[in-house]
């Protein structure tokens, strides 16, 4: 009977533990005054390094959603956008790191320095419904651009790459010029072959995702 009564305590006291946490996206925590939040770049595009601190008194669980903008203070560098959701739990008093996997929204803009911090954190709904709605359908998605475009995650990166740049009107030879120097080290031939297969593809499933 006293160890049934202990376990019922054990229980109770973990459902409170997960009823205190606290869930923010990370875009909420630009002046936080118990999160500290600090975003670190490798020098790439495709992904950014997120540090995240927790000063208070219970834990907290961010959320990257799709869409989610790192706004890179140095405007001739690139922003970031959140193409794959994740999130983390942080315990109080703890400090955790997560690798977000993200596009580049600039193609005419560098690509950030490498250990870059100074980022301010933003979000575009409209984009992030845009890549969840990709990630939510992507059978259907695969059914109407081809699945050999999608069996990977370099693939998929790549779609999700050229949607961001159709979505926000980028000069397509300013996609081919970034192609070239980032995603195919100076060899324009397959850059014009990727931006040549692609770009119509990613038009295609924006006019379909604004018909639905």
């Amino acid at each position: 009977m006293k160890t049934k009564f202990i376990l019922i305590l054990i229980s109770v006291f973990s459902s409170l533990s997960v009823f205190s946490q606290k869930d923010k996206a990370f875009f909420e925590l630009n002046h936080d005054s118990q999160i500290d939040i600090r975003a670190i770049s490798s020098g790439s595009y495709k992904s950014i390094t997120v540090e995240i601190s927790n000063f208070g008194s219970e834990a907290v669980n961010v959320h990257f959603p799709e869409g989610g903008f790192f706004v890179n203070l140095d405007s001739t560098e690139q922003n970031l956008v959140v193409l794959f959701y994740d999130k983390i739990l942080i315990a109080a008093g703890k400090t955790q790191e997560v690798l977000i996997g993200t596009a580049c929204a600039n193609p005419k803009r560098k690509v950030p320095s490498n250990k870059r911090t100074t980022w301010v954190y933003d979000y575009d709904i409209k984009v992030g419904d845009l890549i969840r709605y990709y990630h939510e359908n992507r059978d259907f998605i695969e059914l109407i651009t081809g699945a050999e475009h999608h069996e990977t995650f370099e693939k998929r990166h790549n779609f999700l790459q050229m949607c961001v740049w159709v979505y926000y009107n980028a000069d397509k030879k300013q996609i081919l010029d970034f192609a070239t120097k980032y995603l195919f080290d100076g060899n324009k031939e397959e850059a014009i072959l990727f931006v040549d297969a692609f770009y119509p593809m990613a038009v295609a499933f924006i006019e379909i995702y604004k018909s639905m």
